[in-house]
């Protein structure tokens, strides 16, 4: 093995120690808390040392939740490629459903997006590559359009949707709703009524009274 190669492979796992100790920090005693010298207190480094990887809290956070973000993407793909016979709109749910699932999956780490606020979700991948979520659920819903199924949708309802699902996801890790027994019908109840609110026709009206009403209830819990 190369020294440069060697070099790589110990500065990575160095930042993943720190991740690890912001992670574990911030679900004990919340991001305003998080600070470059208690995770070097953790991890029995300086704080130098921490600078020498990150120049802030602020940029380790995002680095978190752009790990979670990217497992969210790669889950989704993973299903809808195994799902690519289904209708467009049946492979939209099982996305959103993945979506809030992967998060939900990860409790610690989603501690950590309810701690430090949801904005680093939205930012673009490293680099300023694009970003791969929201291009792929854009795909779904202009093809849904195209095929009649979608109306016509507003042009960020990408990001909409994204919010909403990000949003659900938080809430429930902070009211331990995903503890329930009912959480599987609780999922598949939301993400139905997302896909109901984007359909041209309405051939089967839902009760969304009733499916708001049972959201509320296992939310606020």
């Amino acid at each position: 093995m190369s020294p440069r190669v060697r070099h790589e492979q110990d500065k990575e796992q160095m930042k993943q120690l720190i991740l690890e100790a912001a992670i574990k920090i911030t679900a004990e005693i919340g991001y305003e808390k998080l600070s470059m010298r208690k995770i070097a207190d953790v991890i029995d480094y300086t704080p130098t040392t921490i600078y020498l990887y990150y120049k802030d809290k602020e940029q380790i956070v995002a680095d978190i939740v752009m790990i979670i973000y990217q497992e969210v993407i790669l889950n989704i793909q993973k299903v809808l490629y195994e799902n690519e016979y289904l209708p467009v709109e049946a492979q939209l749910k099982l996305a959103f459903e993945t979506f809030i699932e992967t998060i939900v999956s990860k409790p610690e780490m989603g501690k950590v997006i309810i701690s430090s606020g949801t904005k680093t979700m939205f930012n673009s991948l490293e680099d300023g590559k694009e970003d791969h979520g929201i291009g792929l659920l854009q795909q779904l819903l202009t093809s849904a359009q195209q095929q009649g199924i979608f109306r016509q949708l507003d042009e960020n309802i990408a990001w909409m949707l994204i919010t909403a699902l990000i949003g659900f996801s938080t809430h429930t890790l902070e009211s331990k709703v995903y503890l329930q027994e009912n959480w599987k019908q609780l999922v598949h109840l939301y993400t139905e009524m997302l896909i109901h609110g984007l359909l041209a026709q309405k051939e089967q009206p839902l009760d969304l009274d009733a499916i708001l009403d049972a959201v509320k209830k296992a939310l606020i819990r």
